[in-house]
């Protein structure tokens, strides 16, 4: 994939941030999944996403501490734990990310479309992508604390 292809999802995310949890972020230098140590978090929500070129899939990856500090100042009142409502938040910090990605794709000459996310909670979790194409992890770090979001496609063959 084109770097271009990146670059909307990494703005998605600092606006996204801004906007919706009046929060900054910057983001750090991509790196492709293997080069250094994975970090782990207790939850992330998962995208398919697909086009005419490709399928693929988006991940966004919290640890537990990050992730409630974002829907604290998402929801505007304090949130200790992880519950099965605020999952959803997950999902929908993805959502809105993907939105603003795909705005500009759709502007680049990419159709992107995308599946419903998926939510998956554990503590110290690790992701694994079944194609064996490169995942490029996209770092943010937060006053809140780092977070990753993790992006692997696949060419359709022809």
């Amino acid at each position: 994939m084109d770097a271009l292809f990146f670059k909307p999802f990494v703005e998605g995310t600092l606006r996204t941030l801004r906007v919706q949890c009046n929060l900054e972020a910057k983001h750090e230098k991509p790196f492709i999944k293997g080069k250094a140590p994975q970090p782990q978090f207790d939850i992330a929500a998962v995208i398919g996403v697909t086009s005419s070129a490709f399928n693929g899939t988006i991940t966004i990856c919290f640890p537990e501490a990050v992730f409630l500090q974002l829907m604290s100042n998402m929801l505007g009142e304090k949130q200790t734990e992880i519950t099965k409502d605020l999952e959803d938040g997950a999902a929908e910090l993805l959502n809105i990310i993907f939105g603003q990605a795909k705005i500009v794709l759709t502007g680049q000459g990419y159709t992107v479309e995308k599946a419903i996310p998926t939510v998956i909670r554990g503590t110290n979790l690790k992701t694994s992508h079944s194609a064996d194409h490169p995942v490029i992890v996209l770092p943010f770090k937060t006053s809140a604390g780092e977070f990753d979001i993790e992006i692997v496609t696949e060419r359709k063959s022809l």
